[in-house]
């Protein structure tokens, strides 16, 4: 397990000294559902992230394919892993009286209590909206018409077999661009809002997901 450094190990109490926050930002469970209804997190502070996309394991340190989908608070900046919400002049959380569950179990000395609870109770876009709202609708459609798996597996035939779905490729990155164009259109949802929605643009999982092959 990659978890912290030595002198981390060495502690018994939150220095806040913000390392924590800088690694990665922490992903939802259900009991921080609150947290988004009360409006302490907005809608443009979290990403989600999909099933078959990759994603860092906050307990392991690296890169892996999910099984399921993950709801996380964005990033501070695009390419860094820093949670959006750390101040980065005193290294201190901006919301700190509401924080996620994974930030209050968090123990850089003592990884096991984040470890014991990381896998279980993960929030999804199905615990927020409603079965049969037209967002779930919405939502359902979008996975049906773009799954992330299925560009997984058109992308390892073309790399087995160059040229022979690129088409086919082309055509989902394309719809699912239209798709996402069109809920901008109807809704004025903006870029922040889309990544919670509908998680990335397919377009931009190309190369992780090469990357995995």
């Amino acid at each position: 397990m990659q978890y912290g450094n030595k002198s981390e190990h060495t502690r018994s109490k939150c220095i806040k000294c913000g390392q924590c926050c800088r690694r990665n930002s922490p992903a939802l469970h259900q009991e921080d559902l609150p947290l988004i209804t009360g409006k302490s997190l907005g809608r443009n502070t979290l990403i989600l992230y999909r099933r078959g996309e990759p994603a860092l394991d906050n307990v392991m340190g690296t890169p892996v394919l999910l099984g399921r989908e993950m709801i996380k608070i964005r990033s501070a900046n695009a390419g860094h892993r820093g949670c959006l919400f750390l101040d980065q002049h005193s290294g201190h959380c901006s919301i700190y009286g509401s924080r996620p569950m994974e930030c209050s179990l968090l123990e850089c000395w003592n990884p096991d209590p984040l470890m014991n609870y990381y896998q279980k109770n993960r929030l999804t876009r199905a615990d927020i909206f409603p079965k049969g709202s037209a967002m779930d609708e919405l939502i359902c459609m979008h996975e049906e018409k773009c799954p992330v798996t299925e560009l997984s597996y058109m992308l390892q035939q073309e790399v087995n077999a160059p040229g022979t779905l690129r088409e086919e490729i082309n055509s989902l990155l394309a719809f699912d661009d239209s798709f996402r164009q069109g809920f901008q259109e109807k809704t004025g949802a903006h870029e922040e809002d889309m990544l919670f929605y509908f998680g990335r643009p397919l377009k931009e999982l190309v190369r992780p997901l090469m990357d995995f092959m």
